[in-house]
């Protein structure tokens, strides 16, 4: 029988922000990107909660619905760092953690009754560690899938009060009963429910979790497609998803929102490179190759465009690079503003080198050119992660090429300089 957690830290990004501050602890306060044109809430105390605000407000909506507001800029190595030590106590439980954003993972605890008990006991001495040590507390969902585990949390939130922290820490779904459980509670805790998923089923007036589990596949089918299969199975509480690792996943995903809508290809391409160069860190520390590249643009207007470009062997950040702008140009099809960037890698395996056995003298030397040119763009992959390792992400930048600069140097052949007296720039010992 499985076992599954979800690990939740309620008001994770806050709750850090007033152990750092503690004159925030008992204040309304919100988490915003500064100076930004369309700057909206990331994370929310419970005392802004009780206000009214919601995370994806506009902060000049927020400032007016709550005057005594405080705004503070995000802290992304504050919340990795509290993340890693929050994960640090987890692989002392469980053998499988999936790590789900800051301070949030799935844990499977199939098999481990014998070694640490039952999985109710394992999460209560879970909460009592994370406070001792980390100083929050910790909500965490049991049942025998993810998606019921999840689920279970967020629907204690529903009835637990806008604080979020007024329910219980430790929930609890016996195997066998995840249908009886999800079918009188709202469509709202069903985790990863699709937008347009959620209107449609709002247009047929279905508003519970059980009223779309009694629906029939072909008819759910018929309005949804495949989706629908999907959508009824999670609706009876059925998930057989497991708990995969970050190096068992079959993908390496990374989304960049931006600060201010934007269809500006100087900003654009700059962050599509930064995305590029962090997944092709992923791959090299885990010594994979991927086969394709996805790109999906989010436009100011909400709509989505997708486009996949294939990888032959997309290990250098530069090839990744090149096929994210190939993607790019391909999605960008419309003259909107970009709103947010996803980059995609999957097919995922293991990296080979494979020879040419067909290959003739001349063939031999142009594969001997282009494997001694693969080393020396390896040696300088290699090289550029090393600095990025010792200095951090910004102690390389890329320049502009000289002839993009100056455009009349590419069709200058010779240069004459003036003959001048150069100053010598040897200094000679004068004698006493």
């Amino acid at each position: 029988m499985r076992s599954v957690l979800f690990v939740d830290p309620p008001a994770f990004c806050t709750t850090l922000e007033g152990l750092v501050a503690p004159a925030l602890r008992t204040r309304p306060l919100a988490i915003a990107r500064a100076g930004a044109d369309r700057a909206t809430v990331l994370a929310l105390s419970p005392e802004a909660r009780l206000a009214g605000l919601t995370p994806g407000m506009p902060v000049q909506k927020a400032q007016r619905l709550c005057c005594d507001l405080i705004v503070v800029p995000p802290n992304p190595q504050l919340y990795a760092r509290a993340s890693r030590a929050l994960h640090e106590i987890l692989q002392l439980f469980a053998p499988t953690i999936e790590p789900r954003g800051y301070g949030h993972a799935f844990l499977d605890l199939t098999g481990t009754s014998r070694l640490f008990g039952p999985p109710q006991d394992v999460a209560a001495r879970l909460g009592r560690e994370v406070r001792a040590r980390l100083r929050f507390p910790i909500s965490v969902g049991i049942a025998g899938n993810k998606l019921v585990s999840q689920a279970a949390i967020r629907a204690d939130r529903q009835t637990g009060g806008l604080d979020g922290t007024s329910g219980h820490e430790l929930l609890y779904v016996p195997a066998g009963n995840e249908r009886e459980f999800l079918a009188p509670q709202p469509l709202e805790v069903l985790p990863e429910l699709d937008p347009d998923m959620r209107f449609r089923l709002d247009e047929y007036q279905l508003e519970l979790v059980g009223e779309v589990a009694s629906i029939s596949e072909s008819a759910l089918c018929a309005v949804f497609g495949r989706d629908g299969q999907v959508l009824r199975a999670r609706a009876r509480g059925i998930d057989p998803r497991p708990v995969l690792s970050p190096e068992q996943q079959s993908v390496f995903c990374l989304v960049h929102t931006l600060s201010s809508d934007t269809n500006d290809l100087g900003v654009l391409h700059p962050i599509l490179r930064l995305l590029s160069e962090r997944l092709g860190q992923r791959l090299r520390r885990r010594e994979l190759a991927a086969g394709r590249l996805r790109l999906q643009a989010t436009y100011a207007d909400y709509t989505t465009v997708t486009r996949s470009v294939p990888l032959s062997a997309a290990v250098l950040d530069a090839e990744l690079s090149d096929a994210a702008r190939r993607a790019f140009a391909m999605a960008n099809t419309k003259r909107l503003a970009v709103r947010s960037l996803a980059l995609t890698l999957d097919q995922l395996g293991e990296k080979e080198a494979q020879l040419d056995l067909w290959a003739g003298e001349r063939g031999s030397e142009a594969a001997g050119r282009q494997e001694q040119q693969g080393h020396e763009e390896a040696d300088l992959q290699h090289a550029i992660d090393h600095i990025h390792a010792r200095y951090g992400a910004g102690a390389l930048r890329q320049g502009v090429p000289l002839t993009a600069r100056r455009p009349a140097l590419r069709h200058q052949t010779t240069t004459t300089l003036p003959k001048v007296a150069l100053p010598s720039s040897t200094r000679c010992a004068s004698a006493s």
